[in-house]
């Protein structure tokens, strides 16, 4: 499995330490919904390791909603400290951290894996009395650790989390990304869009994103979707948040679409990825969505500028990161020294459209993603 041949030499140099014992095992993962959701093949070999353990992933308010359904957890705990990101945003009053220092504590997990690279976190851990607390080893925390674990940024993010598991001996035989919906996250997604009860091929389209300098621009997105259209005959399904709807709207007047199905602003979390799982291909930037469509089963295509496509492509054989690879400024982590974000302005549509039909043409009939 490719996430086992590129971390087995780390862990050689590791030594590989005794594997847990673990009965009652925490997970810390509260981060954003692309993060959230690249945890799934970590916590798929987590729970064949230990078939009888409790498992429980402290996960953020929003973004652990992508969690729900998955099998190999027993519990998700919301941890709503900060609200830094819309998607940790939770209802009522924040808690403080020693709330869930005294919450957490009365579980008496022996194990935590923090998957999380803050001091705070591996406060947590050491806090409520965890006997084995395993995570990388950043941010100054080692001595809070009993098992700390280089983290590797020239690897993708799945990889990176399955060498958490073998720094301690735990095998990985299975590195697949995948995602549960319920058959009533797509009635509740039909009945709001019934043109999606059509049966017709479609493409997501999904070019919104938190920060400005991930953005593609719109006339080359306008190509981009004009050639799905007319040459692959895949209809374009617009998704985002309420205040993306106005740049879809000027999308389609670009596309000259009459009634585009924008689905910006209508759909929960869940419901956006039971949409995806309606859709035969899939075309994002750099985003969680990405992710999400990837979790799914759909066909996805990533377009790339500052940030790490070795970090964070969509996970899996069948997508496919874009970007310019003549331009050695990239990935610049957002240190960019440009003036116009050539890694995206200048990002070719026509480019662009030939690797949506390779992804397209090549994928095998998929089964879809897992039903609840």
């Amino acid at each position: 499995m490719r996430a086992a041949s590129q971390t087995e030499g780390h862990f050689a140099q590791m030594g590989g330490k005794k594997r847990p014992s673990a009965r009652a095992i925490l997970v810390v993962r509260y981060r954003f919904i692309g993060d959230t959701i690249l945890t799934v093949p970590f916590l798929r070999n987590l729970r064949a390791a230990y078939p009888q353990a409790r498992i429980d992933v402290l996960v953020g308010p929003k973004s652990g909603e992508v969690l729900q359904g998955l099998p190999y957890v027993d519990n998700l705990i919301v941890y709503d400290t900060t609200r830094f990101h819309k998607y940790d945003s939770g209802k009522g009053k924040t808690r403080c951290f020693l709330s869930y220092v005294f919450e957490l504590g009365k579980n008496k997990y022996d194990t935590v894996f923090l998957l999380k690279r803050s001091f705070s976190s591996a406060a947590l851990a050491f806090l409520i009395g965890a006997k084995r607390r395993i995570g990388y080893g950043t941010e100054g925390r080692n001595f809070l650790l009993t098992d700390p674990v280089v983290w590797r940024k020239d690897i993708h993010e799945v990889e990176s989390l399955l060498s958490v598991l073998q720094a301690v001996d735990i095998p990985v035989d299975d590195g697949r990304l995948e995602a549960f919906v319920s058959p009533t996250e797509v009635a509740e997604v039909l009945a709001l869009e019934p043109r999606l009860n059509e049966e017709r091929p479609r493409v997501l389209i999904h070019a919104a994103a938190a920060h400005p300098d991930k953005l593609y621009p719109l006339e080359s997105w306008a190509i981009l979707v004009k050639r799905l259209r007319d040459e692959l005959g895949l209809e374009p399904v617009f998704s985002g948040d309420a205040q993306d709807r106005s740049t879809y709207e000027s999308l389609a007047q670009l596309c000259a679409l009459e009634k585009p199905i924008n689905m910006a602003g209508k759909l929960s979390l869940r419901q956006s990825m039971a949409l995806y799982s309606r859709m035969q291909l899939a075309v994002c930037v750099d985003s969680g969505p990405a992710h999400l469509a990837s979790a799914v089963g759909v066909p996805t295509v990533a377009l790339f500028g500052p940030t790490d496509p070795v970090r964070w492509a969509p996970y899996g054989p069948r997508h496919l990161a874009v970007y310019d690879e003549s331009l050695a400024c990239r990935p610049c982590h957002y240190q960019k020294t440009c003036q116009d974000r050539e890694c995206l302005t200048r990002l070719n549509p026509d480019f662009v459209f030939e690797k949506c039909l390779n992804v397209y043409a090549g994928s095998p009939r998929r089964e879809g993603c897992n039903l609840i």
